[in-house]
């Protein structure tokens, strides 16, 4: 389709996966990932001239800027933003968490989707029509014990699409919420154990949906959100009222 899309955390889990279904369908892919760690396995999955892998720490705001007006000069327009980097750190209850871990899980979980959408937007609304998804998770929308740095970081994911979407309603630009269930990722082997990610759905199917969300055969409203859990579609939940 030859449209421009951004994806955070692209070099494995959902963000390759989601990768290969774009490419795949002749879109050009700029993945951002913050070290070049996966890169030669990306590549092996995503063999495509179309995929181009760029490494920034983008819990800074200096990165983001340079990273987006690299894809600027590169490619023109953004059409989709997919913000699906993420981190969740051991389980722990609240009074064994530290301050600083807590802090840890917004300034990676939503201080790069913030930035992300900060610079980003200006590039998207000069267009007819723009897309941006961040991906939160269920526990962005049910809180889930020991994982409280993760849960709340991920509920402020869904505000600030809420926001976004809000701000720029009548235009060309929305952004709707990814709230895909446990996944088979390395993040839930290292959180659960390798028995427990292999029960849970493929990031090749939560790709899959995303994709029929970005094409229109699932509809979302702009400031919606989305759960996707044990390989189905669990609710489509419209924005809230004014």
């Amino acid at each position: 389709m030859n449209r421009t899309v951004v994806i955070t955390g692209a070099s494995r889990g959902l963000g390759l996966a989601l990768a290969k279904q774009f490419t795949a369908s002749g879109d050009i892919v700029f993945g951002i990932s913050r070290t070049r760690k996966y890169w030669s396995a990306a590549k092996t999955a995503v063999p495509s001239e179309r995929f181009k892998l760029l490494a920034g720490d983008i819990t800074s705001e200096k990165t983001v800027r340079s990273l987006l007006s690299g894809i600027k000069r590169r490619a023109v327009r953004i059409d989709i933003l997919i913000n699906n980097a993420g981190y969740c750190a051991p389980l722990a209850p609240v009074e064994a968490t530290s301050l600083r871990e807590f802090r840890d899980h917004f300034k990676q979980n939503l201080d790069t989707a913030f930035l992300m959408c900060k610079y980003a937007i200006p590039i998207m609304k000069k267009q007819s029509h723009a897309l941006i998804l961040n991906i939160s998770s269920m526990a962005g929308t049910r809180a889930v014990p020991r994982l409280v740095s993760y849960s709340a970081a991920k509920f402020a994911v869904l505000a600030l699409s809420q926001a976004i979407a809000k701000e720029n309603a009548g235009t060309g630009l929305e952004c709707i919420t990814v709230c895909p269930g446990g996944m088979n990722t390395e993040m839930r082997r290292e959180l659960f154990g390798a028995e427990d990610a292999e029960r849970q759905q493929t990031p090749e199917f939560v790709a899959d949906v995303i994709t029929q969300v970005v094409e229109g055969k699932i509809p979302v409203l702009s400031g919606g959100h989305i759960i996707i859990r044990h390989s189905k579609i669990a609710g489509v939940f419209p924005p809230p009222a004014a």
